[in-house]
């Protein structure tokens, strides 16, 4: 969506402190996953490198980000909350 001013786009409201964590923690996992699929991918001839590193780093990588997504979703401040 594009709008002319700011004063046409919706409000968006910043993060809170749990939305945060879970972005940190989601980040953290992302980094170890990395880490494995190297150390995973290190194992077999130099042929099979890249294949064995994206079958594992995207099979971790994927539910991950998607449960990250979920989870900042989740845990919005809804109205009425305080």
């Amino acid at each position: 969506m594009f709008f002319n001013s700011e004063n046409d786009a919706p409000a968006r409201s910043p993060m809170n402190g749990r939305q945060k964590l879970l972005v940190i923690a989601t980040d953290v996992c992302i980094v170890v996953e990395l880490c494995v699929a190297m150390a995973q991918a290190a194992t077999v001839p130099p042929e099979v490198f890249t294949p064995t590193f994206m079958k594992t780093f995207f099979t971790l990588f994927l539910p991950t980000l998607l449960l990250g997504f979920l989870g900042v979703r989740r845990l919005r401040d809804r109205p009425g909350d305080a």
